[in-house]
């Protein structure tokens, strides 16, 4: 389980640092209605990263198993795949987004946080987990959690590692809002000017770096 655990931890700090699901819980708690609509939207991240790590983890085990648990040489070519392909698209959009004008205001999606309630915003966290880079490090913890010899038991609490470790930063977020809302406020309102004005290179560069720790991880296990 230790051989697991320590390919699939910085995968779930990757995910935990995925801007756009960061931006969305901080606009949420700067919305009206801050902490219903924060908690619904922790509460559908969490449910999605749970659900997707547990189907492809389940998918992988359908797959004749290794003798030990470290995770056979198919899934590290796979994971070695996956993050060529996040490098070459995090510097493709890296170059282009140079070659563009920079936005003179803020995605028109930033816009609609302020009309959310819980239900949507369930709804919305949800959905964040399906964007390709998400899918792409719940396929990969996926594929390092099932692929290895883990018992039923040992695989569900793997899961809920990667699970905690991913979500940790929309959760300590949203706690630090319930917890005290009047100072955190001012500070989130600053962040969040930031990040929208620097959510594209933020993004495109996580995206290469997150390919380039698979590459890593992939090629030492090959080898």
């Amino acid at each position: 389980m230790d051989s697991v655990l320590w390919y699939i931890v910085p995968l779930g700090i990757a995910a935990a640092l995925s801007v756009f699901p960061i931006l969305a819980v901080v606009l949420l708690l700067l919305s009206p209605n801050p902490i219903p609509a924060g908690v619904g939207y922790l509460a559908g991240w969490s449910a999605g990263v749970l659900v997707l790590v547990t189907l492809f983890s389940f998918g992988a085990r359908l797959i004749p198993p290794s003798t030990t648990d470290r995770m056979p040489p198919w899934a590290h070519i796979v994971e070695l795949t996956l993050g060529v392909l996040l490098v070459v698209v995090g510097i493709w959009r890296t170059i282009a987004a140079r070659r563009r004008p920079a936005p003179t205001s803020p995605p028109a999606w930033t816009k609609a946080m302020d009309h959310i309630g819980p239900r949507r915003a369930f709804a919305f966290g949800l959905a964040m987990n399906v964007r390709p880079k998400n899918l792409a490090i719940a396929l990969a913890a996926g594929l390092a959690i099932g692929s290895a010899s883990l018992s039923i038991a040992g695989s569900s609490l793997t899961v809920l590692i990667f699970t905690a470790v991913a979500i940790s930063t929309v959760a300590a977020l949203v706690l630090s809002y319930v917890i005290g809302s009047h100072s955190v406020r001012p500070r989130l309102e600053r962040f969040s000017d930031w990040l929208v004005a620097n959510s594209s290179l933020v993004l495109n560069l996580s995206v290469a770096l997150i390919g380039a720790l698979l590459v890593i991880i992939g090629i030492a296990n090959l080898l």
